[in-house]
């Protein structure tokens, strides 16, 4: 049984009982939160303003990999001495609560910029404590920050293009395909036709800030300094078969019009990838020596 209290509690309210005041809504006075009151403003400064907020390009944005090796040569600079190993690399993901991909590329930076050394089966030594490495000036974002906008954007555009195909569509993905083949089997890189492969199917979405994207993103990829360092440790020849693989089931699925296939088939493409950088970017694989300059360096 409710107690008196209780049950008084839960009694709706009768028409004698007052109404509830209701909160007054209170529009922000953004000018007191800007510093000055846009009364004061002339016209023309407003237009001024107005102006410059629209055509102003947005600062350029900073890479994961940047911030992250910043922070990692500041611990360096306050705690290490020369020829002293760095915590393990699932270590200073979790201290700076980033990924292991990108605490990876930040330990490459820094290695190309001549302040750390990775060692087989080893670990990263410190072998210089200079002020400020130039990471600044390596090209490109990192490969592992510019596939996972890859993967957030790329199984779509498959999606997409599995809907909205046409035999011409089909037929451009399997003349990549071929030439994909031949290049392979020449013992050469498919960059061309792998390319050509990507853009057929953003272009196939009839979108056109897709395709922008599509060939931006391909483009990042290839320019990116810590990408290229990766690639002269890679032998390519062990993924060309995974490589062609993935494909050919990125376009079965597309000319079946299936757009889960397509999406899924993208995403696999993508993690082995991934899948592929993370093997041949650890410590083993990057203090062996590095392939000649000639050799292909890159996979897509």
């Amino acid at each position: 049984m409710l107690s008196n209290t209780r049950a008084a509690s839960i009694v709706p309210p009768t028409e004698h009982s007052q109404p509830r005041s209701r909160a007054k809504l209170v529009s922000p006075n953004w000018s007191d939160q800007l510093g000055f009151s846009c009364g004061s403003l002339s016209n023309s400064n407003k237009e001024l303003m107005s102006t410059k907020m629209l055509h102003d390009p947005p600062s350029k944005p900073e890479r994961s990999f940047e911030i992250v090796a910043r922070r990692i040569a500041a611990m360096i600079q306050a705690s290490y001495r020369i020829g002293q190993r760095l915590p393990a690399e699932r270590d200073l993901a979790k201290a700076f609560g980033v990924s292991r991909p990108t605490v990876r590329e930040a330990i490459l930076s820094l290695a190309m910029a001549g302040m750390l050394k990775v060692r087989s089966n080893s670990g990263v030594y410190v072998i210089s404590r200079q002020e400020a490495p130039d990471v600044h000036a390596l090209e490109g974002f990192g490969p592992f920050e510019n596939l996972e906008a890859r993967q957030l954007i790329e199984p779509q555009i498959a999606a997409i293009a599995a809907q909205r195909g046409t035999e011409a569509t089909f037929a451009q993905l399997a003349e990549a395909l071929a030439m994909m083949r031949w290049e392979h089997a020449q013992g050469r890189e498919a960059d061309t036709s792998d390319h050509r492969f990507h853009m057929a199917l953003a272009e196939a979405t009839g979108n056109g800030a897709l395709v922008q994207i599509s060939d931006s993103l391909w483009r990042a990829q290839t320019e990116s300094g810590i990408w290229q360092e990766i690639h002269n440790h890679m032998q390519m020849e062990d993924y060309r078969p995974m490589w062609r693989r993935d494909h050919e089931a990125i376009f079965e699925a597309v000319q079946a019009r299936n757009p889960r296939k397509a999406s899924l088939a993208m995403t696999r493409h993508l993690t082995n990838i991934r899948d592929a950088l993370m093997e041949a970017s650890n410590a083993r694989s990057m203090a062996t020596t590095k392939a000649p300059a000639n050799s292909p360096k890159k996979a897509r």
